[in-house]
């Protein structure tokens, strides 16, 4: 059995077709967790016209959608877990398709793409999401963010241990923190790259109030020197631990510098310099402080001093050197970052990020079906 958990505040207008695109699945074995976060609109009214005896519906003084989240996860008794947005939308077969996934074995977690929709339900985006392997995940939320669409998860039951429950404290992203504490482990997961949900864009989304003070003060819940340890190509410098915490602490500043952050990125290379331990790590330094505030013919020459260079060096030697359009020197550096270390997942990005500039070709022609 699959629960569905729905956490309800002023969603009126949107939540009986809600509600019906999720009792109307193909996939019938399932359990509706409704929970009313102390809705003042006619939102109970719209729950109590439905009878379906697969409904729970559950009223509480108004929390915050965190804490409707954890009371629907009390009370949920499926073998599958999943949440859903009281104004969105699961295609008729939604759960029968990514179940079918989940049942065959070593998939934690099974997720989608989304089509956007207008308040009025017309189509207006797309998002697209992909698969990231576990020791990647920390990674990709420090350079982009969540590599899902967090609201298109379905989790085998035993992914979510009990001390996995969100964060109330958290205004913005609680959802992201949620599935960095859930998939902490080495839990795979499955992307089905059609648009199983469709997200609905609207005036009074919670994600519409994201501004980037607030998304920062999200990131930084995550900067500790115990989580900066999941940054896995600082892993294997030569001078130990304090040399992989320098670079890995480098290694995060750059990331959020690119992302605006530039206030937590001038903290991670601050903190950064005490660990300096080498000539080499300070040339190291002032490449990806070269880097950083997008001085490139600087970097370049402060990476090239570097002899018998490493796999992190080669890597942002290529970097600084694409940003100046060398994309042919670029490439040969990549190169030779994952000669060095095989695993390390940088490189390849930046190999594709080279290909896209020179021609894409996407191979599912359906994207430009109606050019």
């Amino acid at each position: 059995m699959i629960s569905v958990i729905l956490p309800v505040y002023n969603g009126g207008d949107f939540l009986k077709e809600t509600i019906s695109s999720i009792l109307n699945q193909t996939y019938k074995n399932l359990e509706l967790i409704i929970v009313n976060d102390g809705s003042t609109d006619n939102s109970e009214e719209v729950v109590l016209t439905f009878t379906d005896e697969r409904i729970k519906y559950f009223k509480q003084e108004n929390k915050g959608v965190a804490e409707a989240f954890n009371k629907g996860l009390s009370e949920a008794t499926g073998d599958y877990i999943t949440f859903h947005g009281a104004d969105d939308l699961s295609l008729i077969n939604r759960f029968e398709r990514m179940l079918q996934i989940l049942q065959r074995g070593g998939i934690g977690v099974v997720h989608s793409d989304m089509l956007l929709i207008t308040a009025g339900g017309s189509p207006m985006g797309y998002w697209q999401s992909g698969n990231v392997l576990p020791e990647g995940l920390y990674s990709f939320f420090l350079n982009v963010g969540t590599p899902f669409n967090n609201p298109t998860m379905i989790f085998k039951r035993d992914v979510l241990k009990s001390e996995v429950k969100y964060d109330p404290t958290i205004k913005v992203g609680s959802d992201t923190d949620f599935i960095l504490k859930a998939l902490k482990s080495d839990c795979l997961s499955y992307h089905i790259p059609e648009p199983l949900y469709l997200y609905r864009r609207h005036q009074t989304n919670v994600t519409n109030q994201k501004n980037p003070a607030v998304l920062a003060r999200h990131v930084k819940l995550n900067l500790s020197d115990h989580d900066l340890k999941n940054i896995h190509e600082a892993n294997g410098g030569p001078d130990g631990t304090d040399h992989n915490l320098f670079a890995a602490k480098l290694i995060a500043g750059l990331a959020l510098s690119r992302r605006w952050m530039m206030n937590e990125a001038f903290i991670l290379f601050n903190d950064a310099i005490p660990l300096i331990k080498s000539d080499r790590d300070r040339i190291f330094f002032e490449g990806m402080k070269g880097l950083i505030e997008k001085d490139y013919p600087r970097a370049v020459k402060h990476f090239t001093k570097i002899e018998n260079r490493t796999h992190l060096e080669e890597n942002y030697l290529g970097e600084a050197l694409m940003f100046l359009k060398k994309y042919n020197e670029a490439y040969f550096h990549f190169i030779k970052a994952l000669e060095l270390c095989p695993d390390y997942h940088s490189p390849v990005q930046n190999l594709k990020a080279i290909g896209t500039l020179r021609g894409l070709n996407v191979i599912d022609k359906h994207i430009n079906k109606y050019k």
